[in-house]
């Protein structure tokens, strides 16, 4: 017999088209801060005559996507310590996706954002988001022991106090990324009426440890993104094609952006690769290499996220069709 359609009460409908908005205003605000950011940089490279090599920008994009994926490997891990299993293209199309978040206002939308997407047995919003937080803390504390270490050794001008700069905030970071502050956060949550024990992540030293080695590898393919669009330009200076400056220069500058609190970095990431970079090709080349960078950054977030995002949307509908 054919199955009889299925009716909401009036709450619920409401509820669904809250919802429904919900994720349209979402939706609507990530691109327009994806739009704004791309005029905003377009606008910027209309005043220099570049003669690029394509191939050289397809490279850093996918430099840039697999540099962050051991990122996306820590976060569910994280969400495993805590008794979730969320499958491998949800923690992706949503890990991807939430960084497009950051170019909106306040930075909170990446965390909604992949509370929102990713899915799995045990995968609540507490628990996601946490790890999330996590994920963030131990992405740029590594990133800035990362940056002191190459530092060290790319012979940059007032290499102390930047290398100082690095360490200093690899500590303050790192403290939040840490067992401690996740047993924290549980007891915390313990005070709320609308999060269950449960939810909180159980974080392991050993998911730490595995987490900062690898994204650690992660921040030496974003160095080779930037020296990508360095290549992009033509640029061979000797400085450039060690792998430590670039490597340096875009993780002290992410992570200076982050700090900034500014959506997406602005402006003070290009300043700091710029302060960075620029004792080596000059300071009118980082400042283009910083915008074009950027760009490359923007179109391979969005492509990377769209296409973990298109499987993991035919799966649920596999599922949903099947009633299981």
């Amino acid at each position: 017999m054919p199955s009889s359609p299925v009716t909401y009460a009036p709450r619920e409908r409401w509820q669904r088209w809250g919802k429904r908005l919900l994720r349209l205003a979402i939706a609507l605000a990530v691109v327009t801060g994806i739009g704004w950011r791309a005029w905003r940089e377009r606008e910027k490279l209309a005043a220099y005559e570049l003669t690029l090599s394509p191939g050289w920008l397809v490279v850093s994009g996918l430099a840039y996507v697999v540099g962050l994926a051991p990122c996306a490997v820590f976060w569910r891990l994280a969400m495993c310590d805590g008794g979730a299993r969320p499958s491998w293209t949800s923690t992706l199309a949503a890990y991807y996706a939430g960084h497009l978040g950051k170019y909106v206002p306040g930075k909170g939308l990446v965390v909604v954002l992949r509370a929102t997407l990713v899915r799995g047995p045990g995968v609540n919003a507490v628990l996601s988001s946490l790890t999330c937080v996590h994920e963030t803390m131990l992405m740029m504390a590594t990133g800035a022991g990362v940056a002191a270490a190459c530092l060290l050794v790319s012979g940059t001008p007032r290499r102390g106090l930047l290398v100082g700069a690095a360490a200093a905030l690899a500590v303050v970071l790192g403290v939040g990324a840490i067992p401690p502050a996740a047993r924290l956060a549980r007891l915390a949550l313990r005070t709320l009426p609308f999060a269950a024990e449960e939810a909180a992540p159980a974080l392991r030293w050993q998911t730490v440890a595995a987490g900062a080695a690898m994204i650690a590898i992660g921040w030496f393919l974003m160095g080779a993104s930037l020296a990508a669009v360095l290549a992009a330009m033509g640029e061979r200076a000797a400085a450039v094609r060690q792998i430590t400056l670039p490597t340096a220069a875009v993780a002290l500058a992410t992570v200076g952006g982050f700090v900034s609190l500014l959506p997406g970095g602005l402006g003070s990431r290009e300043w700091i690769l710029m302060e960075t970079l620029g004792p080596a090709v000059g300071s009118e080349h980082a400042l283009v290499a910083a915008v074009l960078l950027r760009l490359v950054w923007l179109a391979a977030e969005s492509l990377a996220a769209f296409a973990f995002w298109v499987p993991e949307t035919l799966c649920r509908a596999r599922v949903k069709a099947s009633g299981t």
